[in-house]
């Protein structure tokens, strides 16, 4: 009986939405919803920006949140309030630990009672998102995705690959990073066109002004692990999780001591399951001038990135690295493999830093040596840096917001063919998780 209730109301309100959908302007844009698992720092600013570009032109902002977290930062992000609505499906529920099902209904009938004009989803294959594609589709919305994955982020099969074409092509347009994950959208066969860029930004002014703060104050952070004495070093921000290549980076760092009659100190922020093995590497091969500084809230974190010399980020894989765009605001020179989505965007080899095959540990020695190099202009390189991330502020992905939500009520369209609604019911079957179908390590 409880099924049939469900079901005879959710068939009443689409036949009301059928007759709304007769009488209302379809092609003004008038609410976005933005649905993400869960709303932190980098997101409340982000949407923040939003909310202030979007009423200019008397559109509503409203965030769809799923779940709740495990993470510090995360719950902080909770108490914030907001001028916009803000609504969290399962608040006191960690997103991996909700079933697909469960998240499917209950996206569903928020989004019925919101009945947005456009909807952004965070990827495109979690079971949240798709289930706000197929509610976009059956009720004639503006479905965008938002996408920071690029082609190179994990091994590609290709029978997953035109399963997720199928899906993929399902959306009117796409919010992404940057280059290589416009790239990959485009493959998989979102035209260029309706693809549009500045999803992974940060709060420019708060880490700059920040580590300002700290610079005209350094006493007040010199108890720190790390900052204890003038020497300079290269910081690392980051988990120590396999794909962020540590042990490379630990062997690079290595080699660059033994090659250099002064060599910079290296300081590690952070923490993971990786560490003893981190620590016995340094023990085993000798590596001195590595100070593990631990987890650090975010006001020690700009003080780390206020007294580096450099930003390192060694990774194998990374959909983009936020910490580059945090250190670039503070005037850092960077050093980005190639495996970060932001290197092409953010990095311009010898102007505001160097970029390295992370599979490369030769190459990471020489990039360190020449940062380190009293013959680089790390100053200029530092400006530059606040140059290039000065054109990458959250006013930007609000921009982008906009303009791929625009796009996509222009295009919208009813329904969903068999092949993408067979693919679309199969993996909710399928999903035994909420990430069953992730690629990439979170």
């Amino acid at each position: 009986m409880r099924f049939f209730s469900t079901s005879v109301n959710r068939l009443s309100r689409l036949r009301k939405r059928n007759v709304e959908l007769m009488s209302v302007d379809t092609t003004r844009l008038k609410s976005i919803c933005v649905l993400w698992q869960s709303v932190g720092p980098y997101h409340l600013a982000r949407l923040e920006a939003a909310y202030l570009y979007l009423k200019e032109f008397g559109i509503e902002l409203i965030c769809l949140e799923t779940a709740g977290s495990k993470g510090s930062l995360v719950k902080e992000a909770k108490k914030v309030e907001t001028p916009y609505r803000r609504i969290q499906l399962f608040p006191d529920r960690v997103f991996e630990d909700i079933s697909p099902t469960e998240m499917d209904r209950a996206v569903q009938d928020s989004l019925d009672e919101l009945n947005p004009d456009a909807v952004a989803t965070n990827s495109y294959f979690l079971p949240d998102t798709r289930s706000a594609l197929r509610w976009c589709r059956r009720n004639a919305r503006a479905a965008v995705t938002m996408v920071d994955s690029k082609e190179d982020d994990a091994p590609r099969v290709r029978w997953r690959e035109f399963l997720k074409s199928i899906i993929v092509r399902q959306y009117n347009a796409a919010l992404v990073a940057g280059k290589p994950h416009r790239a990959y959208l485009q493959k998989l066969g979102l035209k260029p066109e309706c693809i549009y860029d500045g999803l992974d930004v940060v709060d420019n002014d708060f880490f700059a002004d920040a580590a300002e703060r700290a610079r005209a104050n350094p006493g007040s952070f010199s108890h720190l692990p790390g900052l204890f004495d003038d020497e300079p070093y290269f910081l690392v921000s980051s988990r120590f999780i396999p794909r962020k290549n540590f042990d490379r980076l630990l062997s690079a760092y290595g080699n660059y001591r033994r090659e250099s009659d002064r060599p910079w100190r290296l300081v590690i922020l952070g923490d993971g399951r990786l560490r003893p093995e981190l620590e016995g590497q340094i023990e085993r091969d000798e590596i001195g001038g590595v100070t593990f500084a631990g987890l650090r809230p975010l006001d020690e974190v700009s003080a780390y990135y206020a007294f580096a010399g450099a930003l390192v980020h060694p990774a194998i894989v990374d959909q983009w690295a936020l910490v580059v765009n945090e250190a670039m605001a503070t005037g850092l020179p960077v050093i980005v493999s190639t495996g970060s989505g932001c290197y092409q965007d953010l990095v311009h080899p010898g102007k505001n830093g160097f970029h390295f095959d992370p599979s490369d540990v030769e190459g990471l020695t020489a990039a360190l040596s020449q940062m380190a190099s009293d013959e680089t202009d790390r100053i200029k390189m530092g400006e530059e840096s606040r140059r290039i991330v000065g054109e990458w502020p959250p006013a930007r992905f609000a921009r982008g917001l906009h303009d791929a939500a625009k796009f996509g009520v222009r295009s919208r369209e009813r329904g969903l063919g068999p092949a993408p609604r067979f693919v679309l019911w199969l993996m909710l079957k399928m999903s035994k998780a909420p990430a069953s179908f992730a690629s990439v390590e979170a």
